[in-house]
């Protein structure tokens, strides 16, 4: 019984893993291009973006360790 549970546990978390990794892709991808525009130029908003350029980018190395769980 505590080996099925374990057993539906990972499958929980590979779930989330996939239905996280989705959208954290795309919304990276739009920031990254948004800051490629030249018309972002260089002030606050570049600054805001890079902030979440980051977040996003620690994010995607959370989502990457919930692949490497071992149980």
């Amino acid at each position: 019984m505590e080996e099925d549970r374990l057993a539906q546990f990972v499958r929980l978390v590979r779930s989330v893993r996939h239905d996280i990794n989705n959208p954290l892709t795309a919304a990276l991808g739009h920031v990254q291009l948004l800051l490629d525009d030249p018309a972002v130029g260089d002030g606050e908003v570049r600054e805001v973006l890079e902030e979440v350029e980051t977040e996003l980018r620690r994010l995607v190395q959370v989502v990457k360790r919930l692949d490497q769980v071992q149980l």
